[in-house]
């Protein structure tokens, strides 16, 4: 057993989530089981996908904790990390009650990891290959939008490339994700968004065009419906 293991309780059970909470989140896990419930059939309705088997949602008061559960996959968990999904069915994140999170902020966070295991569902291979899109479909399932006036490489006109996004090191993805999306279900459908998650964002395939043609376009479609 990892030295950090946290035991969990039994389970809260909903339609479609089991969650395995801690002492922080009993007075409110069905508040938070209602909350990711009434994104259920939304997501799964948005990406085109059918039912998913049960989800398994593990809660940790600290750090260590999330670190020691997760370190079978994620040997060396980013400090800055507080959730991730490992597969289509299972959810591992800091309580969102966490002193040191805001609750909002880990509801959200909690519903961007449920829209990972849409698309581990729909494409097992999909895990950040490549992550812009890996991230951009949560991000904007989620709801994550950061309006591109407060982007300063995006107001300065030095869009990130996708290559750069693809690095685990950089996290602007978490900031342009939701315009990424945006530019492809507004100028095709969210039947091309489904597809590139089939194609491990094969851009060729789907939209007919290399990552320098895509990338310019996502910024003039940026540029034009919001002013920058």
């Amino acid at each position: 057993m990892p030295q950090n293991y946290e035991p969990l309780p039994y389970p809260y059970q909903t339609t479609h989530f089991n969650f395995y909470y801690t002492s922080l989140d009993t007075l409110n896990i069905i508040s938070v089981g209602d909350s990711l419930e009434k994104n259920y059939e939304r997501i799964i309705n948005d990406l085109k996908s059918d039912t998913l088997s049960e989800i398994n949602v593990h809660f940790y008061t600290n750090y260590d904790s999330l670190a020691a559960a997760v370190s079978h996959v994620v040997p060396n968990l980013p400090s800055w990390a507080s959730a991730l999904a490992l597969s289509q069915s299972e959810i591992y994140m800091m309580s969102p009650n966490h002193p040191d999170y805001g609750f909002s902020f880990m509801l959200t966070n909690l519903i961007h990891e449920f829209a990972h295991c849409v698309s581990y569902h729909i494409r097992p291979s999909i895990a950040n290959n490549p992550r812009w899109l890996w991230e951009s479909v949560a991000v904007y399932e989620a709801g994550q939008f950061v309006d591109p006036h407060n982007i300063s490489y995006l107001v300065s006109h030095n869009p990130p490339t996708l290559t750069q996004l693809n690095s685990f090191n950089n996290t602007m993805i978490y900031e342009v994700g939701y315009l990424l999306a945006e530019y492809i279900i507004l100028n095709w459908s969210r039947t091309h968004f489904k597809n590139l998650i089939l194609t491990n964002g094969n851009l060729q395939q789907v939209l007919g065009m290399n990552s320098s043609q895509f990338e310019a376009g996502w910024f003039a479609f940026v540029r034009t419906r919001y002013g920058i």
